[in-house]
Formats: structure tokens, C-alpha cells, sequence
């Protein structure tokens, strides 16, 4: 019984566990999405040049300028593109932005466009060490981060 009982609450934590925060980092979270607003989920495959395999809900990554490629299953029920380009495979522009250590960066694919050569990897949301969300303006920020790194 004890056993079971330790297994139980080891599954429990084990979340917890796995997701600790490291405030030296900041996390990348990609498996939310928002298919009414367009923004569907991705899988980032590649990060500053170099293939790697990420799990599928997020990852932590180094502070400072990164450069990210993967893919998306989009969800076009709220999103309608043009008939014709449905079923060619689209080139997504990676996404560049800098990250700074404790926050979260929620990223993910926006198909807002009934153009798909429009499409893009954004960051849709922050959230600040402090509790505090930002939804608004973030592209904005990515242009000032972009250019102060340069």
C-alpha cells in the first residue's frame, strides 16, 4: 500500500518537477494555442542554426538573441486562406527575438493572413517574473530588441 501510495504523489510531482523553474533562463513555452486568434502551436526543430529535439510543451533556453525554425498543424476553421494555396507546403521566416532570463515567451505560429507567405513565428505573450502579462505590443518590442542587438 505504501508503495502505491509513494507512486501516486511521485506522478503528482513529477510536473513540478520537470518544469522548475530556472530563473538563469527564460522559458519557451509552444504547445498553447488560440485558434480563434489565429495562433496555432508549434514544434521548434531549430535554434541558431542547429537541429535540435525539444519537447513538444516547451523548453528553457540560454538568455540573449536567438533565432528559431520549426512547424505547425494549422487549424483553419477560424482562419480561412485562399483556396488555391491550401495544400503547398509554406516557408515560415524564422523568428528572432531576445530573451531574457525569468520570463516566459509564449510562441507560436500566426496564420492571420489569408496569404500563407504571410504567416510567421511570433511571440504572442510574456509573462514577467512579477505575475504580469503582456499580449500587446510585442511586436513593437521584438523591432527595439532587434535593434539594440544590432
Amino acid at each position: 500500500m505504501k508503495k502505491i501510495l509513494v507512486m501516486m504523489m511521485s506522478l503528482a510531482l513529477l510536473p513540478s518537477v520537470v518544469f522548475a523553474k530556472d530563473e538563469n533562463k527564460a522559458r519557451v513555452v509552444t504547445f498553447k494555442s488560440n485558434p480563434a486568434k489565429c495562433l496555432a502551436a508549434v514544434a521548434i526543430k531549430q535554434i541558431d542554426g542547429h537541429l535540435r529535439q525539444l519537447p513538444s510543451l516547451g523548453f528553457d533556453i540560454e538568455p540573449g538573441l536567438h533565432t528559431m525554425h520549426g512547424m505547425a498543424t494549422v487549424d483553419l476553421r477560424h482562419c480561412p486562406v485562399i483556396q488555391d494555396r491550401i495544400r503547398r507546403q509554406v516557408n515560415i521566416p524564422p523568428l528572432d527575438w531576445y530573451f531574457e532570463p525569468g520570463k516566459v515567451y509564449y510562441v507560436g505560429l500566426d496564420h492571420s493572413s489569408v496569404e500563407r507567405q504571410n504567416w510567421r513565428l511570433v511571440v504572442w505573450k510574456v509573462e514577467y517574473e512579477d505575475g504580469t502579462e503582456d499580449t500587446e505590443g510585442l511586436e513593437d518590442k521584438r523591432d527595439q530588441d532587434q535593434q539594440v542587438e544590432s
